[in-house]
């Protein structure tokens, strides 16, 4: 990715000016995509190809302190139609560790572990049920559980984020972090997570975990939303291989647990492969379960352009709202700057 370094200068008056300088990084990218599906619950009035497009900008400041130091910000927009924000965050560093705040600084689900590698990724799931977070007709988000038919996919973590954390340095290969969000509603979100990372036989072992507690929305609901997640990183040489645990659990309701693995491959500087396999489960609904299954390649055609595909495979069952399965491929351009 080509980025545009520039330096600003910011002038303070008391008695006498002293001036700081920052680093500032733009860079942005633009991807349009191409996507085929085929499924079991198709549709006579929609067909089953779309072509989307989406652009994202990223504005990152930097800056060390007289005193060692060093301070970021930044700012997110991800093809939104008004061209406003759609992320901002900001960090405090030095030898104590990081203070991380908003999204793109906060790390309190940092050491969180999904397994789903592939450059793209997609579904035609199309169960019914709104979760009080967002909509379950997709795939679910962390916090956006209402216990029916959430789609929990099996390769992804669901540990939710922070709106401030820290996070300690790196004591000889370990690390960990606290982070806290403020929902609105009757209970908070608290999340903390470690991760440990060692050399061995040639290449690097790495250990991580992370939890969360979504808390009640009331003082007489039943509606909080714990995850948690474990995973293994081992990479040697060329391939990376990553197998994680995820579980979320609303309230009494259900209860997911999901099994996957992933691995990447770098065959070359211009081509990456990738795959990655999965299911879950709810141990409170026995009819319950999601089956995934992805490939896919990162061809880099020249620096800043890069070609990405992805097929998926899927089976799901849901709590007794019939059975759902299908392929989908994706194949997407992408442009940096």
């Amino acid at each position: 990715m080509r980025k545009v370094l520039l330096a600003t200068t910011a002038l303070v008056a008391m008695g006498a000016a002293t001036a700081a300088t920052a680093d500032v990084t733009i860079s942005g990218a633009f991807e349009v995509k191409y996507k085929t599906w085929s499924d079991n619950t198709a549709s006579s009035s929609t067909n089953n190809t779309s072509i989307d497009d989406t652009t994202t900008v990223t504005i990152s400041m930097s800056e060390t302190l007289d005193n060692g130091m060093s301070t970021s910000m930044s700012v997110y927009s991800n093809g939104n139609g008004t061209g406003a924000f759609d992320a901002i965050g900001g960090s405090l560093s030095g030898d104590f560790g990081t203070i991380g705040i908003g999204v793109g600084g906060e790390n309190g689900d940092g050491f969180a572990t999904a397994t789903d590698v592939t450059p793209e990724e997609g579904h035609s799931i199309s169960v019914s049920g709104a979760a009080y977070g967002g909509s379950s007709t997709t795939a679910t988000e962390a916090g956006d559980y209402d216990g029916t038919n959430d789609v929990v996919l099996p390769a992804d973590e669901q540990v939710a984020p922070a709106d401030i954390s820290y996070t300690s340095p790196n004591i000889n290969g370990f690390q960990f972090s606290v982070g806290y969000a403020d929902t609105g509603a009757y209970e908070d979100t608290s999340t903390m997570g470690a991760m440990y990372s060692t050399a061995a036989a040639g290449g690097t072992i790495t250990l991580k975990y992370a939890v969360s507690n979504h808390g009640n929305s009331t003082s007489t609901t039943t509606d909080e939303v714990d995850a948690t997640s474990a995973g293994l990183v081992l990479a040697m040489g060329d391939a990376t291989v990553t197998v994680a645990t995820n579980t979320v659990s609303y309230g009494e309701v259900t209860d997911y647990s999901a099994t996957s693995a992933g691995i990447t491959y770098v065959v070359s500087d211009a081509l990456t492969l990738s795959a990655y396999t999965g299911s879950t489960e709810d141990s409170k609904q026995a009819t319950y379960s999601l089956d995934d299954t992805g490939v896919g390649f990162v061809y880099t055609i020249t620096p800043g352009l890069a070609l990405h595909a992805t097929q998926n495979s899927w089976d799901f069952k849901g709590e007794g709202s019939g059975n759902e399965n299908g392929d989908q491929t994706s194949i997407a351009l992408n442009m940096s700057f």
